[in-house]
């Protein structure tokens, strides 16, 4: 089975590096012009089964991915957004004022932050994980879509890659972006 995670389209919080976290921000133009572009690029795809993470900006992207590929989209929670606990709707600058000690941390060994009601990694890649096993249970074979988020994705390429938590700030996931790996094989990761 082959698992197309794509990120959701832009928001305004992802220009001003705001951490949007269950927000329930709209796509802005851009990310609508970006939702329809991987759309069309997913046309290309024999697409078993479209999901989602139940969170506005990826329901929204799901859905014009949706009318584009003719598949309804099922909500997963399993792909929604980190916990991001006091972090949540706080700007990168305001967090590395706030919280300077942890800041240093997520940008050095980001797999090592704890932080009273904000997830780590490994819980992240855990949730990601379970999702993914669900989809696998559901749906068997073929090329499934999973519009989802820039830290769930991150988590997963470097799970698959067999690769430490730790390089979770090198991967970069633009938004729009569609990333693919195989479940069964663990053959690696790439983008598409």
């Amino acid at each position: 089975m082959k698992l197309l995670m794509v990120r959701h389209g832009e928001i305004q919080s992802n220009i001003d590096k705001v951490y949007a976290g269950k927000s329930s921000e709209h796509l802005i133009e851009r990310g609508l012009r970006q939702a329809r572009e991987v759309a069309g690029l997913l046309r290309s795809y024999r697409v078993r089964a479209l999901y989602s993470s139940p969170i506005q900006r990826a329901v929204q992207t799901a859905k014009i991915i949706s009318d584009t590929i003719k598949i309804n989209v099922q909500l997963e929670d399993s792909f929604r957004e980190m916990e991001l606990g006091p972090w949540e709707g706080l700007s990168e600058d305001e967090v590395a004022a706030s919280y300077l000690t942890e800041w240093q941390v997520w940008q050095s060994k980001p797999a090592e932050l704890t932080l009273p009601g904000r997830e780590t990694l490994k819980e992240l890649l855990d949730r990601a994980i379970k999702g993914a096993e669900i989809i696998h249970r559901n749906e068997g074979t073929g090329n499934v879509v999973i519009v989802t988020h820039v830290a769930i994705i991150r988590v997963l390429l470097l799970w698959h890659a067999k690769k430490s938590l730790n390089l979770y700030k090198t991967v970069n996931v633009p938004n729009a972006a569609v990333f693919e790996i195989t479940l069964d094989t663990l053959s690696g990761a790439k983008n598409i």
